[in-house]
Protein backbone atom coordinates (compact mmCIF):
# COMPACT_ATOMS: atom_id res chain seq x y z
CA UNK A 1 0.00 0.00 0.00
CA UNK A 2 2.89 2.35 0.80
CA UNK A 3 4.21 1.97 -2.77
CA UNK A 4 0.77 2.65 -4.24
CA UNK A 5 0.46 5.82 -2.16
CA UNK A 6 3.90 6.87 -3.42
CA UNK A 7 2.79 6.44 -7.03
CA UNK A 8 -0.42 8.38 -6.36
CA UNK A 9 1.53 11.17 -4.64
CA UNK A 10 3.74 11.56 -7.72
CA UNK A 11 1.03 11.27 -10.38
CA UNK A 12 -1.97 13.02 -8.75
CA UNK A 13 -0.41 16.53 -8.66
CA UNK A 14 0.53 16.13 -12.34
CA UNK A 15 -3.03 15.10 -13.21
CA UNK A 16 -4.47 18.08 -11.33
CA UNK A 17 -2.13 20.47 -13.16
CA UNK A 18 -3.25 18.99 -16.50
CA UNK A 19 -6.89 19.42 -15.46
CA UNK A 20 -6.13 23.05 -14.65
CA UNK A 21 -4.76 23.51 -18.18
CA UNK A 22 -7.91 21.96 -19.67
CA UNK A 23 -10.12 24.16 -17.49
CA UNK A 24 -8.24 27.35 -18.45
CA UNK A 25 -8.73 26.42 -22.10
CA UNK A 26 -12.43 25.76 -21.54
CA UNK A 27 -13.06 29.17 -19.94
CA UNK A 28 -11.08 30.83 -22.77
CA UNK A 29 -8.27 32.04 -20.55
CA UNK A 30 -6.01 30.11 -22.91
CA UNK A 31 -6.42 29.73 -26.66
CA UNK A 32 -4.44 27.80 -29.29
CA UNK A 33 -2.26 30.79 -30.17
CA UNK A 34 -1.33 31.42 -26.53
CA UNK A 35 -0.71 27.72 -25.86
CA UNK A 36 1.63 27.47 -28.88
CA UNK A 37 3.56 30.55 -27.76
CA UNK A 38 3.83 29.19 -24.21
CA UNK A 39 5.04 25.83 -25.55
CA UNK A 40 7.69 27.60 -27.62
CA UNK A 41 8.86 29.49 -24.51
CA UNK A 42 8.97 26.32 -22.38
CA UNK A 43 10.93 24.44 -25.04
CA UNK A 44 13.42 27.21 -25.84
CA UNK A 45 14.01 28.50 -22.31
CA UNK A 46 12.75 26.46 -19.36
CA UNK A 47 13.34 22.88 -20.60
CA UNK A 48 16.97 23.60 -21.45
CA UNK A 49 17.51 25.11 -18.00
CA UNK A 50 15.79 22.08 -16.40
CA UNK A 51 18.12 19.68 -18.23
CA UNK A 52 21.12 21.74 -17.12
CA UNK A 53 20.07 21.79 -13.45
CA UNK A 54 19.15 18.08 -13.34
CA UNK A 55 22.60 17.08 -14.60
CA UNK A 56 24.58 19.82 -12.84
CA UNK A 57 23.14 18.66 -9.50
CA UNK A 58 24.96 15.31 -9.71
CA UNK A 59 28.32 17.10 -9.27
CA UNK A 60 28.04 16.52 -5.50
CA UNK A 61 27.79 12.74 -5.89
CA UNK A 62 31.57 12.21 -6.38
CA UNK A 63 30.94 9.56 -9.02
CA UNK A 64 33.78 7.09 -9.53
CA UNK A 65 33.37 5.92 -13.13
CA UNK A 66 35.73 2.95 -12.72
CA UNK A 67 33.76 1.58 -9.74
CA UNK A 68 30.39 2.13 -11.43
CA UNK A 69 31.36 1.32 -15.03
CA UNK A 70 28.99 -1.65 -15.42
CA UNK A 71 26.10 0.24 -13.84
CA UNK A 72 26.60 3.30 -16.05
CA UNK A 73 27.50 1.48 -19.28
CA UNK A 74 24.81 -1.19 -19.58
CA UNK A 75 21.77 1.10 -19.08
CA UNK A 76 22.98 3.02 -22.16
CA UNK A 77 22.86 -0.26 -24.09
CA UNK A 78 19.42 -1.01 -22.63
CA UNK A 79 18.04 2.35 -23.88
CA UNK A 80 19.53 1.80 -27.35
CA UNK A 81 18.10 -1.74 -27.37
CA UNK A 82 14.60 -0.57 -26.38
CA UNK A 83 14.77 2.18 -29.01
CA UNK A 84 15.80 -0.39 -31.65
CA UNK A 85 13.08 -2.88 -30.66
CA UNK A 86 10.35 -0.21 -30.74
CA UNK A 87 11.68 1.15 -34.06
CA UNK A 88 11.53 -2.33 -35.64
CA UNK A 89 8.13 -3.08 -34.08
CA UNK A 90 6.41 0.06 -35.38
CA UNK A 91 8.25 0.57 -38.68
CA UNK A 92 5.83 -1.47 -40.80
CA UNK A 93 2.81 -1.08 -38.52
CA UNK A 94 2.66 2.75 -38.61
CA UNK A 95 2.80 4.29 -42.09
CA UNK A 96 2.51 7.90 -40.91
CA UNK A 97 6.18 8.69 -40.25
CA UNK A 98 5.71 11.60 -37.79
CA UNK A 99 3.35 9.42 -35.72
CA UNK A 100 5.82 6.53 -36.01
CA UNK A 101 8.60 8.74 -34.61
CA UNK A 102 6.44 9.95 -31.73
CA UNK A 103 5.40 6.38 -30.83
CA UNK A 104 9.01 5.15 -30.80
CA UNK A 105 9.95 8.15 -28.65
CA UNK A 106 7.04 7.35 -26.32
CA UNK A 107 8.43 3.87 -25.66
CA UNK A 108 12.10 4.58 -24.89
CA UNK A 109 11.99 8.12 -23.41
CA UNK A 110 10.87 8.33 -19.79
CA UNK A 111 10.16 11.03 -17.21
CA UNK A 112 13.23 9.72 -15.41
CA UNK A 113 14.16 12.63 -13.13
CA UNK A 114 10.59 13.47 -12.08
CA UNK A 115 9.58 9.88 -11.24
CA UNK A 116 12.89 8.13 -10.67
CA UNK A 117 14.15 10.11 -7.69
CA UNK A 118 11.04 9.75 -5.44
CA UNK A 119 10.67 6.03 -6.29
CA UNK A 120 14.33 5.32 -5.50
CA UNK A 121 14.27 7.42 -2.32
CA UNK A 122 11.18 5.63 -1.01
CA UNK A 123 12.83 2.21 -1.32
CA UNK A 124 16.56 2.79 -0.70
CA UNK A 125 16.78 6.31 0.72
CA UNK A 126 19.88 8.39 -0.01
CA UNK A 127 21.68 5.45 -1.64
CA UNK A 128 18.82 5.06 -4.12
CA UNK A 129 18.84 8.78 -4.93
CA UNK A 130 22.61 8.67 -5.52
CA UNK A 131 22.31 5.76 -7.98
CA UNK A 132 19.45 7.37 -9.92
CA UNK A 133 21.32 10.68 -10.01
CA UNK A 134 24.30 8.94 -11.57
CA UNK A 135 22.11 7.54 -14.33
CA UNK A 136 20.34 10.84 -14.93
CA UNK A 137 23.64 12.40 -16.01
CA UNK A 138 24.11 9.69 -18.65
CA UNK A 139 20.59 8.75 -19.75
CA UNK A 140 18.87 12.16 -20.10
CA UNK A 141 21.40 13.45 -22.67
CA UNK A 142 21.06 10.13 -24.53
CA UNK A 143 17.24 10.41 -24.53
CA UNK A 144 17.44 13.91 -26.00
CA UNK A 145 20.05 13.20 -28.67
CA UNK A 146 18.09 10.20 -29.98
CA UNK A 147 14.81 12.18 -29.85
CA UNK A 148 16.11 15.18 -31.82
CA UNK A 149 17.55 12.97 -34.58
CA UNK A 150 14.44 10.75 -34.66
CA UNK A 151 11.94 13.62 -34.85
CA UNK A 152 13.98 15.58 -37.39
CA UNK A 153 14.50 12.54 -39.63
CA UNK A 154 10.82 11.54 -39.65
CA UNK A 155 9.34 15.04 -39.60
CA UNK A 156 8.02 14.66 -43.14
CA UNK A 157 10.51 17.16 -44.52
CA UNK A 158 13.28 16.31 -46.97
CA UNK A 159 16.08 14.51 -45.13
CA UNK A 160 19.19 16.66 -44.87
CA UNK A 161 21.81 15.26 -42.52
CA UNK A 162 23.65 18.57 -42.31
CA UNK A 163 20.44 20.22 -41.16
CA UNK A 164 19.72 17.38 -38.71
CA UNK A 165 23.19 17.71 -37.13
CA UNK A 166 22.82 21.50 -36.96
CA UNK A 167 19.34 21.20 -35.42
CA UNK A 168 20.64 18.68 -32.88
CA UNK A 169 23.48 20.97 -31.81
CA UNK A 170 21.12 23.97 -31.55
CA UNK A 171 18.44 22.10 -29.60
CA UNK A 172 17.96 23.80 -26.18
CA UNK A 173 17.73 20.45 -24.35
CA UNK A 174 21.01 19.27 -25.87
CA UNK A 175 22.67 22.62 -25.08
CA UNK A 176 21.47 22.34 -21.46
CA UNK A 177 22.80 18.78 -21.10
CA UNK A 178 26.18 19.49 -22.73
CA UNK A 179 26.66 22.73 -20.76
CA UNK A 180 26.06 20.90 -17.47
CA UNK A 181 28.47 18.09 -18.35
CA UNK A 182 31.14 20.65 -19.30
CA UNK A 183 30.63 22.53 -16.02
CA UNK A 184 31.10 19.30 -14.06
CA UNK A 185 34.14 18.19 -16.08
CA UNK A 186 35.86 21.57 -15.87
CA UNK A 187 34.93 21.92 -12.21
CA UNK A 188 32.92 25.12 -12.54
CA UNK A 189 30.94 25.97 -9.39
CA UNK A 190 28.24 28.46 -10.24
CA UNK A 191 27.85 31.44 -7.88
CA UNK A 192 24.88 30.98 -5.57
CA UNK A 193 22.77 33.80 -7.12
CA UNK A 194 23.27 32.31 -10.61
CA UNK A 195 22.53 28.77 -9.45
CA UNK A 196 19.40 29.89 -7.56
CA UNK A 197 18.15 31.77 -10.63
CA UNK A 198 18.63 28.71 -12.85
CA UNK A 199 17.12 26.42 -10.22
CA UNK A 200 14.02 28.63 -9.91
CA UNK A 201 13.62 28.77 -13.69
CA UNK A 202 13.96 24.98 -13.89
CA UNK A 203 11.09 24.57 -11.41
CA UNK A 204 8.79 26.33 -13.88
CA UNK A 205 9.40 23.86 -16.73
CA UNK A 206 7.51 20.76 -15.58
CA UNK A 207 4.31 22.30 -14.14
CA UNK A 208 3.97 24.75 -17.04
CA UNK A 209 4.52 21.92 -19.54
CA UNK A 210 1.66 19.97 -17.95
CA UNK A 211 -0.61 23.05 -18.01
CA UNK A 212 0.11 23.38 -21.75
CA UNK A 213 -0.44 19.66 -22.22
CA UNK A 214 -3.81 19.81 -20.47
CA UNK A 215 -4.86 22.79 -22.61
CA UNK A 216 -3.75 20.97 -25.79
CA UNK A 217 -5.61 17.70 -25.19
CA UNK A 218 -8.52 16.77 -27.43
CA UNK A 219 -10.65 13.86 -26.17
CA UNK A 220 -11.81 13.02 -29.69
CA UNK A 221 -8.23 12.52 -30.82
CA UNK A 222 -7.52 10.19 -27.90
CA UNK A 223 -10.46 7.98 -28.87
CA UNK A 224 -9.32 8.00 -32.49
CA UNK A 225 -5.78 7.04 -31.45
CA UNK A 226 -6.88 4.49 -28.85
CA UNK A 227 -5.15 1.49 -30.51
CA UNK A 228 -1.90 3.39 -30.82
CA UNK A 229 -2.09 4.54 -27.21
CA UNK A 230 -2.77 1.02 -25.92
CA UNK A 231 0.20 -0.27 -27.91
CA UNK A 232 2.62 2.43 -26.67
CA UNK A 233 1.43 2.02 -23.06
CA UNK A 234 2.05 -1.73 -23.18
CA UNK A 235 5.49 -1.20 -24.71
CA UNK A 236 6.48 1.62 -22.33
CA UNK A 237 5.09 0.43 -19.01
CA UNK A 238 5.37 -3.38 -19.41
CA UNK A 239 7.72 -4.52 -22.21
CA UNK A 240 10.41 -1.88 -21.59
CA UNK A 241 10.83 -2.70 -17.86
CA UNK A 242 10.53 -6.46 -18.48
CA UNK A 243 13.47 -6.41 -20.91
CA UNK A 244 15.53 -3.91 -18.89
CA UNK A 245 15.01 -5.60 -15.51
CA UNK A 246 15.68 -9.10 -16.86
CA UNK A 247 18.93 -7.90 -18.40
CA UNK A 248 19.88 -6.17 -15.14
CA UNK A 249 19.12 -9.30 -13.11
CA UNK A 250 21.19 -11.59 -15.30
CA UNK A 251 24.05 -9.08 -15.19
CA UNK A 252 23.92 -9.37 -11.37
CA UNK A 253 22.92 -5.78 -10.68
CA UNK A 254 22.42 -5.09 -6.97
CA UNK A 255 19.04 -4.30 -5.41
CA UNK A 256 19.59 -0.55 -5.40
CA UNK A 257 20.79 -0.70 -9.03
CA UNK A 258 17.67 -2.66 -9.99
CA UNK A 259 15.53 0.10 -8.45
CA UNK A 260 17.42 2.63 -10.56
CA UNK A 261 16.72 0.50 -13.67
CA UNK A 262 13.04 0.31 -12.70
CA UNK A 263 12.95 4.09 -12.29
CA UNK A 264 14.53 4.48 -15.73
CA UNK A 265 12.44 1.94 -17.65
CA UNK A 266 9.11 1.85 -15.80
CA UNK A 267 8.37 5.58 -15.53
CA UNK A 268 5.86 7.24 -17.89
CA UNK A 269 6.87 9.02 -21.09
CA UNK A 270 8.71 12.31 -20.53
CA UNK A 271 6.63 15.50 -20.77
CA UNK A 272 9.55 17.04 -22.69
CA UNK A 273 8.74 14.60 -25.52
CA UNK A 274 5.42 16.41 -26.00
CA UNK A 275 7.02 19.85 -25.75
CA UNK A 276 9.67 18.92 -28.32
CA UNK A 277 7.28 17.18 -30.74
CA UNK A 278 4.85 20.12 -30.63
CA UNK A 279 7.61 22.66 -31.20
CA UNK A 280 9.07 20.62 -34.07
CA UNK A 281 5.61 20.06 -35.61
CA UNK A 282 5.87 16.26 -35.41
CA UNK A 283 2.54 14.72 -34.29
CA UNK A 284 2.42 16.87 -31.16
CA UNK A 285 -1.16 15.86 -30.27
CA UNK A 286 -0.32 12.15 -30.26
CA UNK A 287 2.84 12.85 -28.24
CA UNK A 288 0.75 14.63 -25.60
CA UNK A 289 -1.78 11.80 -25.46
CA UNK A 290 1.03 9.31 -24.90
CA UNK A 291 2.39 11.38 -21.99
CA UNK A 292 -1.06 11.68 -20.38
CA UNK A 293 -2.03 8.01 -20.73
CA UNK A 294 1.32 6.59 -19.57
CA UNK A 295 1.38 9.02 -16.63
CA UNK A 296 -2.07 7.98 -15.38
CA UNK A 297 -1.51 4.24 -15.88
CA UNK A 298 1.92 4.39 -14.24
CA UNK A 299 0.15 4.81 -10.86
CA UNK A 300 -0.73 1.13 -11.08
CA UNK A 301 2.22 -0.26 -13.05
CA UNK A 302 4.95 1.25 -10.82
CA UNK A 303 3.11 -0.12 -7.76
CA UNK A 304 2.89 -3.61 -9.35
CA UNK A 305 6.54 -3.57 -10.46
CA UNK A 306 7.77 -2.74 -6.95
CA UNK A 307 5.67 -5.58 -5.46
CA UNK A 308 6.88 -8.06 -8.12
CA UNK A 309 10.55 -7.17 -7.65
CA UNK A 310 10.25 -7.41 -3.85
CA UNK A 311 8.58 -10.82 -4.08
CA UNK A 312 11.29 -12.03 -6.46
CA UNK A 313 13.93 -10.81 -4.03
CA UNK A 314 15.52 -8.61 -6.69
CA UNK A 315 15.28 -5.45 -4.55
Amino acid sequence: MENFILAVNVVLPISLIMLLGAYLKKINMLDDVTVNKMNKMVFRVFMGVLMFVNIYNIRTQNIDISKNFKFLFFPVLFVVMIFSISWLFYFKKVSDRPEFAVMVQGVYRGNFALFGLPVAESIYGIEGVAKVSMLIGIIIPLYNIIAVILLEYYSGKEVNWGKIVKSTLKNPLIIGCVSAVLCIKVGINLPKPIYKTLSDLAKIATPLSFVILGASLKLGNMIKNLKKLVSVNLMKLIINPVITLLCGHYLNFSGVEMVALLAMSGCPTAVSSFTMAKEMNVAGDLAGEIVVSTTILSIFTIFVWVIVLKNLGWI
